[in-house]
Order: C-alpha cells, then structure tokens, then sequence
C-alpha cells in the first residue's frame, strides 16, 4: 500500500472513531395533538391542574350561553381526555381560581364573603375561608381572579383576597394549612369610564425593603409605596412608607393610545418593583408614554436600582439604565435568558404610521418586532442584542387578531428558554435556547398542532416531564363553538 493511500485510509480510519464518539445529533421532542370539543358559549374560561389525582392536568372549563353558566372537568384517561365531570356553575359564583393547597390542587371558587374549594370526590364545594371583597355581585360569565399565588416565596401558594381597602392574607403552612387572616391595608384606585366606574385591585410587588432574607410586600399609593414586612409567620399589619424618586401617577398599565393630532401627553407609570440586576435589593422600574398624536409617540422603560441605607431599600432620583423605542413598545417577556442572575427583557415593538395602516388596509396584516435586551453589568444597551419580525394578522371587520403570535418556555426540557412562534393553524415553529449571545437557534424545529389562528398559544407542563406543553382555547369560525387544542410533549 503507498503511503497516499495508508494516509486516506487513516484519515477516514479518524473520522469514522470521532463520529461513533460523538454525542448523538439533537432529535426536537415529539407532540401528539388534541382537540377537546367543549360545546356553544358566549364566553370561555380554562384553568388546568391535578385536579382529579391524574398524571397529567385536567382542564376546569366554564362557559356560558344567554343565561346558562356551565362547568367540566376533563381529565387525561387512556391516552384521551375525556369529560368526567359537568354540572350548572351555582349562582353565587363570582370567579375562580386554582391553588396548590397541600400538595394538591384545589379549585377554588369565591362567592360573597367565602372561598370554597370544589371537592372531586363528591363535586360539591367545601368551605375554605372568609373574608370581604371587592367583588360581590355575580357576572354573566365565570372570569378567572388570581389570588393565589406564592406570596412568601417559600413554593408554597398562599391568598390575597382584595378588599376595598386592601387585601386579606393567607399564607399556607408546610403541613397545607392555612394562617388566621392579616389585613393588609392599602388604597384601591377606580377605573372611570363613559356612565361608569370599576374598582380595580391593587397590584402587589415583592422585594426585600429590609434586607432581613425575608420578601417584603409593597403597594403603589400617590406618595410613594406602602410596604409590609415579611415576619416568620407572615406580614406585619403595620406598614412602612417608601419614597419614589419620581411622580408615578399610576400603577395601571391598561392606558389609551392617544389618536389625532391634538393630543400632547406624558405619563408615568410603575411598571414592577424587584430585584433586576441580581444583587438582591428590591429594584424599581417605571414606563413612561410620551403621545404627540396616532403617528407620534415613544415609549421608555427606566429602572431605578435600589440601594440599602440603614436598613431600608432606597432609590436615586435618576435612573440607572433605560429601554427606549420609538412608536409603541410593550413587554412579553421578562426573565434571565442568559444565566447571569440578571432580568433580560423581551419586547414587542412598532413604530405606527402611514405605510403600517396601508399594509393592514391592503393585506390585512401589520409586521412588528420581537427584540431582546440583556442586562450586562447593570446596563441595558440602546439597541437590542436580539431582533426577530413577526407579523400579525388583522380582520379588520370582526377586529380579529391572530398569529404569528409568539410565547418562551422551556420546550426541550434542558433549563434553557426557547422561543414558540405560531405559524398558523397547524404550525408551530420552536427556536430552541442557545444561552449564548445569539440567544435562540436560527433555524426553528417544526410542531403540528391543531389550534387556530385567531388566539395565542399558552404553554404548561402539562404531564410533569420538564418540558412544556402548549394549548389554546379557541373559537370555531361560526363565533359560538369553542374548542382547546392541546400539544402534549411525548417521551
């Protein structure tokens, strides 16, 4: 054998050793779709959880049709899910929720004055506990009220119940029961509109005021925040007053977009209060709308990180770092993509004008984008480390708006955030996480789903395996039947 030829043959020899030592290629996880058939209604509210003991979640789905307000509980049974229980939601039902309540989770319905939990082994309600609200008379449909949530940050759900002026306060024990009510006073404000007027629950915010380990709870009030102390049983009932380094004329994000030429408009609003740059003090962060008109308007999000000083979290006039757009700017996403500690944020963005009106009016649809801001050295850069375009449909007569909508997860069940974007009714293209710069794969795997193209797409582990499942509670094209297609993950 000459000596080229004993080369070529080691060298295929090398690279036949380093392909069988190679890890293997990356196969994307496997779906299996479903649709769950959950009859004519007007309106339609889905919450899922273990309800029945089950491997995988079941879907509590209310609806309801002129006067008729009904309920059912789908479990996932031999590979299907099947209806297993439905029954005329009681009359005295205003909302409900879902709870982990001793390892298990409960569904929770409130009527005046009360909380109940539905019990799967006769379907009647149990009582839980009492208290006021501001909530007392029953609506048309059954709408989904979160008030249980991890106050404490102990992975345990507890209750805040909002009351005119204030919330009641449950937190859960490690054994799953719950403490005597704490009454949590804070000021509600009022959303004011055309012959009419809604109380509107305080949003609560989370941090460590103190710097004492414990999670601190805060409320937004004109003058600044009241703040309630974490103790070991709960919340101190008696608050302490923090100052904001600036006028903040509000908490509700839900704002008007100013249209015509007259409108000269700059708001302030309290965006989150949290810790963003990982240091482990409460920051704060505001958004503030700057409106000159429909074609003339820039958003900016200002972060103010806290400092301790004797025992208190306190803020400097000016801000830290900044995510500015020109045109309208909203926040999808909010988490630490990159593994720093650090919040990264995700942004929708458009900048409106003429030619975006004409696209609507001539094709029926508006192209906008996803950008991505990652914290470095507690700074957020001026232009976004990540861009992605989206485009979104628009029925200008039903006022229908459908996909390519987008949602992150964890999808492949490696700890890592991954993009969804829908493609349309049966497709969903997914950017696995890359957790570097470039943050999702360029190139998507492909899921088949059987959904709709007019509602988004909400993702769940469903099944408990790491990975995130998708579903979506959907209308048919009639405007009255609802369906929820479901893509449960597969081993």
């Amino acid at each position: 054998m000459n000596a080229r030829r004993v080369a070529v043959v080691c060298a295929l020899a090398s690279i036949a050793t380093a392909a069988a030592d190679a890890p293997p290629a990356y196969a994307p996880p496997a779906y299996e779709s479903f649709v769950l058939d959950t009859g004519e209604a007007t309106s339609h509210t889905v919450l899922h959880g273990r309800i029945t003991g089950g491997d995988v979640d079941d879907f509590a789905v209310f609806r309801h049709r002129d006067q008729d307000r009904r309920m059912a509980v789908y479990a996932f049974e031999r590979g299907q899910w099947r209806q297993t229980h439905v029954a005329d939601v009681p009359d005295d039902v205003i909302f409900v929720d879902m709870m982990e309540l001793g390892g298990t989770d409960r569904l929770l319905m409130f009527r005046r004055g009360h909380i109940d939990w539905l019990d799967p082994e006769t379907w009647t309600r149990r009582p839980l506990v009492a208290a006021s609200s501001i909530y007392n008379v029953p609506p048309l449909d059954v709408p989904d009220v979160e008030i249980a949530r991890d106050l404490n940050d102990d992975g345990l759900d507890d209750i805040a119940l909002p009351d005119f002026d204030g919330h009641t306060v449950w937190i859960q024990r490690p054994d799953g029961s719950l403490s005597d009510p704490m009454r949590l006073r804070a000021e509600h404000s009022a959303r004011i509109g055309f012959r009419s007027s809604t109380y509107r629950a305080s949003d609560i915010y989370q941090l460590d005021h103190d710097g004492d380990g414990r999670v601190d709870l805060a409320f937004w009030r004109p003058d600044g925040m009241t703040v309630f102390r974490g103790t070991d049983a709960g919340f101190d009932t008696e608050p302490v007053l923090v100052e904001l380094p600036l006028a903040v004329s509000t908490d509700d994000v839900t704002v008007s977009i100013g249209f015509g030429g007259d409108i000269d408009e700059t708001r302030t609003m309290l965006y989150t209060v949290g810790d963003m740059n990982g240091d482990g003090v409460g920051d704060l962060v505001t958004n503030t709308l700057e409106i000159g008109g429909l074609f003339d308007q820039t958003s900016r999000y200002d972060f103010y990180f806290g400092k301790r000083r004797q025992g208190a979290t306190v803020f400097e006039p000016e801000p830290d770092t900044s995510i500015s757009s020109a045109g309208v700017q909203g926040v999808f996403e909010r988490s630490d993509f990159d593994g720093d500690g650090a919040v990264d944020f995700g942004m929708i963005s458009f900048k409106l004008g003429i030619g975006k009106l004409i696209a609507v009016l001539l094709r029926g649809s508006v192209s906008f984008n996803m950008d991505f801001y990652f914290m470095r050295n507690n700074d957020y850069p001026e232009e976004p480390d990540v861009r992605r375009r989206v485009k979104l449909n628009i029925d200008l007569g039903s006022g229908r708006v459908g996909g390519n909508w987008v949602s992150v997860g964890d999808l492949t069940g490696d700890g890592v955030k991954d993009l969804l974007v829908q493609v349309d009714a049966s497709t969903c293209d997914v950017y696995p996480g890359s957790a570097d710069e470039r943050l999702f794969a360029e190139e998507p795997f492909r899921v088949d789903v059987r959904f709709s193209d007019q509602g988004n797409v909400r993702l769940a582990d469903l099944n408990g395996d790491g990975r995130d499942d998708m579903y979506m509670a959907f209308r048919l094209e009639d405007g009255v039947s609802h369906r929820i297609g479901v893509a449960l993950s597969t081993p």
